[in-house]
Formats: C-alpha cells, sequence, structure tokens
C-alpha cells in the first residue's frame, strides 16, 4: 500500500538529514543505504560521494545490481565545488547488465537539500532591510518563497503517489527538473551570496551536480 501524505515514508529519512545536516551527511547515508564500502552510481555509472567513502569502497551499486568496484578503469571528475566540501566525483565502470538506470532516492536527497536552502534563504533575507522591511517580508519576495513551497510539496506529493517500485524515468526527470526550478528561485533570492562556494548557494550547486549524474538523461521515446 502507497503511503497517504503525511504518512511515514522509508525516504523520509533522507530527506530529513538532507534538510537537517547538508549535502555531505546527506550523500553519506545515500551511499550507506546500498551497504558498506558501497558506491551507489547514477546511470552512466557516476558517483558523488564524500572522500572517506570513496576511499573505503570496494563495491559499486547500479540499478540494484552491485559489483566489484574497479579502480584502475574509474575516471575522477575535476570540479571544484566537490573538492571544497571534501566530497569526490568520478566515473566507474557501467555494468553491462545493470536494471533500471535510476531510483527516487537522490529526489528525496535533492528534496531534503532545497528545504535545506530555503531555511538558509529565510536566515538570510531576515538579516537584510530594504528601509525599514525586512527583505522577507517584502511582497515579491514572499512572493517567490510561497511559490517554492508549494512546488516543495508538489514534488513530494509526486514521489508518495508515484508505484511501490518508485517513479519511471520520465516522471523522475520532470521532477529533477523541477526541484532546479525551485532551487533557482532561491539563489535569486541570495543574491551574489548564492555565486560563492562557502555561502548558501553551494547546497544548490551540490543538488545540480547530482542531478547531472543521477537524473535520467533523456526522456523515452514515446515521451519524446
Amino acid at each position: 500500500m502507497l503511503p497517504l501524505p503525511g504518512e511515514p515514508h522509508p525516504r523520509l529519512p533522507l530527506r530529513d538529514t538532507a534538510r537537517r545536516d547538508g549535502p555531505r551527511s546527506a550523500l553519506t547515508a545515500l551511499h550507506r543505504e546500498a551497504g558498506s564500502h558501497t558506491l551507489v552510481c547514477g546511470p552512466a555509472g557516476h558517483v558523488l560521494a564524500p572522500q572517506e567513502l570513496v576511499a573505503d569502497a570496494t563495491r559499486v551499486s547500479l540499478g540494484g545490481q552491485v559489483s566489484a568496484r574497479a579502480p584502475a578503469r574509474e575516471r575522477r571528475l575535476v570540479h571544484a565545488l566537490p573538492a571544497r566540501l571534501e566530497l569526490v566525483a568520478l566515473r566507474c565502470s557501467r555494468p553491462r547488465h545493470a536494471g533500471r538506470s535510476a531510483d527516487d532516492a537522490v529526489l528525496w536527497l535533492r528534496l531534503g537539500l532545497t528545504q535545506h536552502l530555503m531555511g538558509a534563504v529565510l536566515a538570510h533575507l531576515g538579516e537584510r532591510a530594504f528601509g525599514d522591511t525586512p527583505l522577507v517580508r517584502l511582497p515579491a519576495t514572499k512572493s517567490a518563497l510561497a511559490e517554492v513551497a508549494i512546488a516543495l510539496l508538489e514534488t513530494e506529493s509526486g514521489l508518495r503517489d508515484a508505484p511501490a517500485d518508485g517513479p519511471d524515468d520520465t516522471t523522475l526527470l520532470l521532477l529533477h527538473q523541477q526541484v532546479t526550478t525551485m532551487e533557482d528561485t532561491l539563489l535569486r533570492l541570495l543574491g551574489a551570496n548564492g555565486l560563492t562556494s562557502s555561502g548558501p548557494g553551494a547546497t544548490a550547486h551540490v543538488s545540480r551536480l547530482l542531478a547531472d549524474l543521477y537524473a535520467p538523461s533523456v526522456l523515452p521515446r514515446e515521451a519524446a
């Protein structure tokens, strides 16, 4: 039976970890769900994980299929932000007979990261004012935040309403795009602070990288 809105869902701990603790803790939880010493790969074999997990991993999981890791066949991706956050982005060799290309775990993680970012935006705007009015109380700001709040609820509802084995790849891709749109709105509210790797905008940039590495890359032919 599918969980009704408000009822527990098996992915809620992952979302809540991302919302509460940010990217590194959420990524640790994501990979540990697959088992000890295991890295969860995206559809093309890409991985984003904390450095210590990468150093310790002996297996990779793609589409539910676990196989031995082959470090000699891996390629590290050069990206300044993961390195600064002590994360590693790489591409592993893809198993020949992998199962389904993606599931909803990364979407739940990104949902939590967006909630984490929204909290940072509210704190940031609450400390700044236009004249005597805090920025967070300006009509345009309140409208943008309300749109994000509604989209967050819609995205979670879409995940909860999916079949027992999760959304199909078309739905996954559309929901990933919806999360990215929310993050873009929040980044605009941060202004220049959203562009720095040391500011709260880093959360959105990690989330966007997760979408690049883990979301289905193309819509199925029949959906084109």
